[in-house]
Order: structure tokens, then sequence, then C-alpha cells
């Protein structure tokens, strides 16, 4: 719980080099000490040996696990980490024009002086988006942000906390303390980092519009699964049977229910669905008024599938349609998007793709009755088309982490 509450204090000095300095330090300390209390009271504890063998024998394989462990050393025996700050400046044109850039800026540098240091230096170009991302690096794990390689260290943690409550017979920990509300003496049973987590590594980041600086705000919001919830859905929207298996699997099925909720509510937002294997790990609902924010959306979501470890994202959503022109036919390309054409169709769709390599998507076409009711036609898979565009980042996020062995 010390080590949970520590790394929102890592996380809220961030931009403070001082104060992140202090709060790394704290963490490492406290992080190592779990263990040491552990090997001083290994009597006591039910099958030791067997668990904390395992996750020792882990930790010794994990590079982040040898770095938390020289840094405890390094800060109470030497000095301080070597640390350095730089910003990561991503510009964003469309799905396929990315650029990305890392710059060294003085810690204290205001978020708007530095955007106007890069509109200053011509290297972007004069629209789309630019992302700023801050990162904290210790010259001893120079692959890992350090926010980040803090928080993998402490799902270590919980993990070896998880297995010795599991070899005990306790289900759950009756420890209370006074933190913040995420803080609890719960141990999660889930792969990457916490939720929470996720969420406070998201803010980090700052996006701007580059022709105006104006702030763009991606919108989305991690749905509870509640398993109550979920059955007061199936029978309000009389589904007989939810889909099951992994995302590619669940496309057919989870049309069948989106035909459903968007001809009783006569709308459907956007969903996303990550999955690991046949298992759902969460649900995110999904906002954005234009493509700009459209694609920072789904760059987020790449995201979450890290923190996550999915290697299944299945989604949900309206989308308008139109059929290509003989000219953009011709030049194998799309003149106009189908939202700005007069001819455009209401669709809704569903597209999956995992991570060893496998896509699907099934589109059913929309009609409206006189009152503005919805009527679903049939549904019918297609070649994987534009809607395929707002995977890219997630594809690249797993070649991201394919290159660091995650």
């Amino acid at each position: 719980m010390d080590c949970h509450a520590q790394w929102h204090a890592l996380q809220e000095a961030y931009f403070d080099p001082d104060g992140f300095r202090l709060a790394l330090n704290a963490f490492l300390q406290t992080h190592r000490s779990v263990t040491s209390l552990l090997l001083k009271h290994k009597s006591n504890l039910p099958k030791f040996e067997d668990w904390f063998t395992e996750y020792d024998d882990r930790a010794a394989k994990t590079d982040v696990m040898r770095w938390a462990k020289k840094s405890r050393n390094r800060i109470v025996h030497e000095s301080d980490l070597d640390l350095n700050s730089s910003c990561h400046v991503t510009w964003i044109g469309n799905w396929y024009n990315r650029q990305e850039a890392k710059a060294t800026f003085p810690p204290r540098m205001s978020v708007s002086e530095i955007i106007e240091a890069i509109k200053n230096s011509r290297g972007m170009p004069p629209f789309g988006t630019i992302t700023i991302r801050r990162r904290w690096v210790d010259g001893a794990l120079d692959t890992w942000e350090v926010l980040d390689a803090a928080a993998a260290c402490y799902m270590h943690l919980n993990d070896l906390l998880g297995a010795g409550h599991s070899a005990a017979g306790v289900r759950h920990c009756d420890i209370e303390g006074s933190y913040d509300e995420c803080v609890d003496s719960s141990l999660a049973n889930a792969y990457g980092k916490l939720g929470c987590m996720h969420t406070a590594q998201s803010e980090l980041a700052s996006h701007f519009s580059v022709p105006d600086g104006a702030i763009l705000n991606s919108v989305s919001e991690e749905v509870e699964l509640d398993d109550a919830k979920i059955e007061a859905s199936i029978n309000r929207y009389k589904i007989p049977d939810f889909p099951e298996g992994d995302a590619i699997a669940r496309v057919p099925g989870m049309m069948a229910v989106a035909a459903k909720v968007m001809e009783r509510d006569g709308e459907h937002g956007t969903f996303a669905f990550c999955f690991k294997g046949d298992s759902l790990l969460t649900i995110q609902a999904m906002q954005f008024g234009d493509q700009r924010t459209k694609i920072l959306s789904f760059e987020r979501l790449a995201d979450l599938v890290e923190s996550k470890g999915a290697d299944g994202v299945l989604v949900i959503g309206e989308m308008w349609t139109a059929l290509q022109t003989d000219r953009e036919k011709k030049l194998g390309t799309v003149l106009f998007p189908a939202r700005d054409r007069l001819d455009r169709m209401e669709a809704l769709s569903v597209w999956a793709v995992t991570r060893d390599g496998r896509q699907a998507e099934t589109v059913c076409f929309v009609e409206r009755g006189p009152n503005g009711e919805a009527r679903c036609g049939e549904t019918a898979g297609v070649e994987p088309g534009g809607a395929m565009n707002t995977m890219i980042p997630i594809r690249r996020k797993w070649k991201e982490m394919e290159s660091r062995g995650l």
C-alpha cells in the first residue's frame, strides 16, 4: 500500500525535478523493504520457498527488477540516480503520416513554451496535431521511462504478495489505511498496470492543434465490468447468448448485439473491447468530435493495450460510408471522406484485430423510419477497409512491445 501511494506521489511530482527525485528514492527503498520483511518472517509464511523463489528467479531475469534492486543500493550507499528529463514530441497528420522526435528542454519549461519552441524550429508541418510527453529516464535503464518502470516494479510486488496470500489460503486482506481512494489492500489479478496507473500516465501527455495551438482532449472512459449490469443489459435488449471467444471470434455475435441496441435506442456509441485470449480485460467508451480527436483517442487506446497486456481489440461504432467515385478508384485513394459526402450512408460496424495478425470486419447498413427509428439491414462481412485505419496505432504499439520483449 505504501508503494502504491508513493507511486502516485511520484506521478504527481513529475514536473518538479527535486520532488520527483525524492519521491523515486522513497519508492525504491519502500519497494525493497517489502521483500526484506518477507525474508525476515519467512518461517511464519506457508510454502514460502516455493512462491518466493519463483519470484526471485523471475526478478533476476527482468531488466526492470534488476534495476530496482541496484538503484535502491545506489541511493542508500552511493548517490542519487543519473536522471535526465526530455520531451517526446509526436506529430500526427493522419492515420499514416506520423513523425516522432525527442528533444531536451529545461525541466521547468512550460508546455506552451515548448510548443512555441517546436513551431519556431520548423521541424513539424503546419497542420495536424502535436502530442508532447514528458519523459524521465535513468541512465542505468535508458529503454524505460522511470514512472513506467516503477509501475512494473509495483506489479511484480503485487504478484508476489498475491502468490503468498494464495499459498496461505487468504482470499482477502483486511488491512486498512488512510490513503487515496484507489490505494487499498486489494491485490489485483491483472496483467500490466493498474487502471489508476494507466490513467495517471496518460495525463502526462498534452495534445495541441498545430495551426492555432488549441488544446485537444481525446475523450475515453473505462467502463466498469459489472456482472449485474451486464445481466441487466442482456435482459433489456433480449440478447439470447452473449458472444464468447477471442476478439475475432466475437465479431459476428457482437454485431448481433449491437444491432439490437441500435434498433432499440436509435443510436450506438463507440466502444473498444480489449482481450487477452478469450478473456475480456476492459471496455473503453470513446467519444470524438472530429478526425483529430478520433486519432488521439485511438492513440490512447493503444497505450491501454500495452498497460493491460491485451492481444486482441474489438471496436463497435456507427460510421458513415460511401462508394468510391470513378476518379477515386482510378487514383486508388479517397478524395473526400464519407462523412463529407452528400451520398453518404449510415452504417453500424464491428471490427477487430489480434496481435498474431488476424483481422475481421462486419457492416450492416442502417435505415431510418419516418420518426427516425433505426432499422438494421443484413450483416455482411467485408474486406477490411477504412475502419481498420483506427487499428494502425494498436498494431504499431504491438510492434513496439515486441521490440521490448513484452
